[in-house]
């Protein structure tokens, strides 16, 4: 049915009134939010700068500087937001600490990201821990380049850790890294194993062979194979004898200290970042009983630095 006169009107007035609205309201805006980039020099006595918006109502392109580039409306940018959090003072190092820091310095700042404040404590058993615990001992194992010694002195651990702690820590990561993570004196330190030293390993071990099982370790099949984790289990052995006791048992506190110097050592014949590959990839077959797919948790690392990155930035 076809509408009728009075309706017809009311339609009509409704149109207007809505147009009138929408007119008042452009120029409402236009006067509260000048255009970004349309600023123009006014006259002397008008004091300075204005903004100026053509008679279309429209925003006009930007106009640009000499240089080619436009002038911006805001003059700079906001901090990033994590600014204000993020923990950027000097470290205070003991000076007593043997280990050489600067061999790993791109490793102690994966570490700290791994580490960070926020997300230490969800991500411990998975990324934090496992990566500090590698940290530790490629630390060591690097340093035995210089020291000879596949373990720290009892008396300069606590100023090791301590050091590494506050490393970490001056790059944002977690101030309670040693407890979240159980980190002890037997996990830098020779602990139980008779073997400590770099000479007195080599004299012992078949070390091509075991530097031949995990130089180039298979992401993909280590968990199943544990072609390393062999190698290092049977070095760990070897070593643990070494002082002519029984052999001990796999998982008792002598072969997990000797399996620590087994690691150093494998440390200080590859780089660092093979070497942490290396620890990782091991560790991650034992999370979770070797049922988590280990590029699934280097993917979690990769989304966290990514992350990570976006917010400093």
């Amino acid at each position: 049915m076809a509408p009728t006169g009075p309706l017809l009107a009311v339609v009509a007035l409704s149109v207007l009134c809505l147009q009138g609205l929408l007119r008042d309201s452009g120029a409402a805006f236009a006067q509260t939010h000048p255009p970004p980039h349309r600023i123009v020099h006014a006259g002397e006595k008008d004091g300075g700068l204005m903004p100026e918006l053509p008679p279309s109502g429209f925003m006009p392109m930007p106009e640009l500087s000499p240089s080619g580039s436009p002038k911006p409306f805001v003059p700079f940018l906001a901090p990033a937001p994590l600014a204000p959090f993020f923990n950027n003072s000097t470290p205070k190092l003991s000076g007593k600490c043997t280990l050489n820091f600067t061999a790993v310095d791109k490793l102690m700042t994966t570490t700290a990201v791994d580490c960070f404040t926020s997300f230490a404590p969800f991500l411990a058993n998975v990324i934090c821990c496992p990566q500090l615990q590698a940290t530790l001992t490629i630390l060591i194992g690097q340093s035995s380049k210089q020291t000879g010694s596949l373990a720290l002195d009892p008396t300069v651990a606590n100023y090791c850790l301590s050091d590494v702690q506050e490393l970490l820590l001056s790059q944002g990561a977690s101030d309670n890294l040693h407890s979240l993570c159980s980190v002890h004196l037997s996990n830098v330190t020779e602990g139980s194993c008779p073997v400590s030293t770099v000479d007195s390993f080599e004299s012992i071990i078949d070390s091509s062979k075991l530097l031949e099982a995990c130089q180039k370790i298979d992401p993909v099949n280590e968990c199943c194979s544990q072609t390393c984790q062999n190698a290092i289990n049977e070095a760990a052995q070897k070593i643990s004898s070494k002082d002519g006791g029984l052999a001990s048992y796999s998982g008792s506190p002598k072969i997990d200290s000797c399996r620590n110097v087994v690691l150093r050592w494998l440390s200080s014949r590859l780089d660092p970042p093979s070497a942490k590959q290396m620890l990782r990839q091991i560790s991650n077959c034992n999370v979770n009983g070797g049922k988590m797919d280990h590029t699934l948790i280097i993917d979690v690392e990769n989304h966290v630095h990514a992350s990570f990155y976006r917010l400093i930035m």
